[in-house]
């Protein structure tokens, strides 16, 4: 089932990406409790020999925003980490150049495991790839690159 944007997602400015997040050069354009919208320019280093965009490129951005979109702690008002314990994907139509846009989504979960599924699109808004992933809650202790006030939607 496609993910639909939800009407009351608030546009994100520049938000800080650490370690990996850095190299794939993927963006946050809106978000949401639950749901996370995304884009990446494809330059030609993400780009395998055929010309296509690599499959871990796609699988990288797939699992952003799985984990970005669980990540928003609406309760609490503050960025919850995630680790990635299981995820899918599945690889349906190439992409060439252009911009793609991810789509995430917190389908459910409990306290510490949650499952996300996300979807990304083409310019003309073609199915490229889909993954599904269960992730797990990590303390903010426990995460390198912790940062305690990262940007949130207001």
């Amino acid at each position: 089932m496609p993910i639909v944007r939800p009407a009351d997602a608030k546009p994100v400015g520049d938000y800080p990406f650490v370690g990996f997040n850095t190299i794939v050069g993927h963006r946050i354009v809106s978000w949401r409790p639950g749901f996370v919208e995304m884009t990446l320019e494809l330059r030609p280093d993400l780009l395998n020999a055929g010309g296509v965009v690599h499959g871990g490129v796609l699988m990288a951005l797939l699992d952003s925003a799985c984990g970005i979109a669980s990540s928003y702690d609406e309760n609490a008002g503050r960025h919850r980490w995630s680790m990635t314990l299981s995820f899918a994907t599945q690889f349906i139509k190439a992409a060439r150049g252009g911009t793609v846009t991810a789509l995430g989504a917190k389908r459910g979960g409990g306290r510490n495991i949650f499952t996300s599924e996300a979807e990304i699109l083409d310019e003309s808004g073609d199915t490229v790839a889909t993954g599904t992933g269960t992730f797990r809650y990590r303390d903010a202790e426990s995460v390198v690159f912790s940062r305690n006030t990262l940007p949130m939607p207001d």
